[in-house]
């Protein structure tokens, strides 16, 4: 699409979608700018109606607005008022925002997410070995999308089966699954049923007298802090939040990352040399390519914002992948530098009381990821077919088919 065309109406075409980056660079200057129409995350297209919102592309404002979260918003009155269950932290203001915080925080911790590592090493070293080399291989759906589905299934004590269930659940929730209204609102209402069910077994067991065990649902229903305790159906919009946040967000990190891999073969050749630039490699292509696109926020009073005078109740889109590629911030934004100096403050994983909370879970698993196909695979190329790219909803920015084929040999 010619640059000259592009505006906030044509942000959520499917051209954009599948390469956002030109629209943002060509609207960058106009920000903040009014007339954006899509629909949150857990809104059901066909049903529920998109809203317009003012579309934040600068870094400057799309950091201050993110930081500043009593002017800005993160409860969705859309997804309250709808089949749809609300995502916890995400969708949650000050103070229960602190209260909730504090206490998942004693659960969800880097010392529990570092204690999955050999455990992941292991099962990601398993998906990768189960590669056909030679031949060509879709790593979306066919490796991606396990890692995080597998982690999930850990966490919550449940089979690995249920695995596939997270995906499906996830990509009809994040709305890059092409369902009708009915089926969305189906699985939306299936997964919350499946969580209920789980989590009233575990609160059972634990009410007979029986010892808490290790998995998350248990130290979620026992956790407290300063004297507070999540009610029970918090603790199913925590579990809920996990598996569609970090299931579809990490498959998709996990698609960029492939690409990263397949399209900067000297930058792979420094990393295979030097395992301590994967986390270098990782912020780059977190900035780069970062999967989460924009969140959406309410303004609670009238604010400035550049030029635009923006009222109380309309709504805001931060696009922080915009941000990421603002070359006031980040010089030559499109080119993958892995020296560059400041990947790791790109702003995919969110900035202030909202930075996500699964990201160091994101990180190890991408970690592990490239780790295994560097000790099983010297060598990867694309395929001859073409990659697809995701193209149903903004949220997301990543691919949902690439063809890769894998070698053993280094040529």
């Amino acid at each position: 699409m010619p640059t000259q065309l592009f505006s906030a109406a044509t942000l959520a075409t499917p051209e954009v979608i599948a390469d956002p980056y030109p629209a943002y660079a060509a609207l960058r200057d106009a920000s903040p700018l009014a007339g954006y129409v899509d629909y949150p995350p857990g809104t059901v297209p066909g049903v529920d109606e998109p809203v317009t919102a003012w579309a934040l592309l600068r870094h400057e404002h799309v950091f201050a607005a993110a930081r500043d979260h009593r002017t800005f918003s993160s409860r969705d009155p859309l997804q309250e008022a709808s089949d749809a269950p609300t995502l916890m932290l995400v969708n949650t203001d000050q103070p229960l925002h602190t209260t909730h915080r504090k206490i998942v925080n004693k659960v969800f911790t880097r010392g529990r997410v570092e204690a999955l590592r050999p455990w992941m090493r292991e099962r990601v070293a398993e998906l990768v070995a189960g590669l056909r080399a030679g031949e060509e291989v879709e790593v979306v759906h066919g490796l991606c999308a396990h890692v995080p589905a597998i982690v999930m299934c850990r966490f919550f004590g449940a089979p690995d089966e249920d695995a596939a269930k997270y995906e499906r659940w996830a990509n009809a929730f994040m709305l890059s699954a092409d369902l009708s209204g009915e089926e969305r609102n189906a699985s939306n209402l299936e997964l919350g049923a499946y969580f209920v069910e789980l989590c009233q077994a575990r609160a059972g067991v634990l009410q007979a007298g029986e010892a808490p065990g290790d998995g998350l649902i248990d130290a979620l229903l026992t956790a407290e802090a300063d004297g507070e305790r999540l009610e029970f159906e918090e603790i199913v919009r925590f579990c809920i939040t996990l598996v569609v946040a970090g299931s579809e967000t990490s498959m998709y990190f996990g698609a960029n990352v492939m690409d990263a891999l397949l399209d900067h073969p000297e930058e792979v050749r420094a990393v295979r040399a030097d395992r301590g630039l994967i986390g270098a490699f990782l912020d780059e292509t977190l900035r780069l390519t970062g999967p989460p696109q924009r969140l959406f926020r309410i303004a609670t009073c009238d604010v400035q914002v550049g030029e635009a005078q923006i009222r109380e109740g309309d709504w805001v889109a931060l696009f922080f992948a915009a941000a990421n590629h603002d070359p006031d911030v980040f010089p030559e934004p499109h080119e993958f530098r892995l020296d560059r100096p400041n990947s790791g403050k790109h702003l995919t994983y969110g900035i202030g009381i909202h930075y996500c909370l699964g990201a160091p879970l994101a990180t190890l698993e991408m970690e592990c990821l490239v780790e295994a196909i560097f000790d099983r695979f010297p060598r990867m190329e694309r395929g001859a077919s073409a990659p697809v790219p995701q193209m149903a909803t903004l949220l997301q920015h990543s691919r949902t088919h690439i063809p890769a084929v894998f070698h053993e040999q280094e040529n």
